[in-house]
């Protein structure tokens, strides 16, 4: 993440910018699947914004235009890339500190994926997507 703008004129949180994300995770069934950070470009701004103060805390809304890439898929054939058809929204509202140690987002709407050729197609949907955030200097 990268602090670009305040998110406002007070001091109440900036806005960020997600660079350089990727996970991944190896199915015995579908081979390694991966999720990529897609066009940075298109992906609105994640918000860092001040809750309370004494002691602080933080509310972080992360957003992600992401592909997902099946290494077997379901019936065969080669690779499958999909890519969500909305921005992805990911919060955590309960931060104590920033940037997160161990801290659990959740994704707030389920997104829809389709081949990036054909949005309309849905051929699956991400309901879920509990991810624990931690910084690696």
């Amino acid at each position: 993440m990268r602090v670009e703008a305040n998110r406002a004129a007070g001091v109440s949180g900036v806005k960020l910018k997600m660079i350089g994300l990727e996970w991944w995770a190896d199915s015995p069934v579908l081979g390694r699947v991966t999720i990529s950070q897609a066009d940075t470009d298109v992906t609105p701004l994640s918000l860092l914004e001040v809750v309370s103060g004494n002691p602080d805390k933080y509310r972080n809304t992360m957003f992600l235009d992401f592909t997902v890439t099946i290494e077997r898929p379901p019936g065969g054939g080669p690779p499958l890339e999909l890519s969500s058809t909305k921005t992805a929204r990911l919060l955590n509202d309960n931060l104590f500190y920033y940037p997160p140690q161990g801290n659990v987002y959740q994704l707030q709407e389920p997104v829809d994926l389709a081949p990036a050729s054909a949005l309309s197609q849905v051929v699956a949907t991400l309901l879920q997507l509990p991810l624990t955030v931690s910084h690696n200097p």
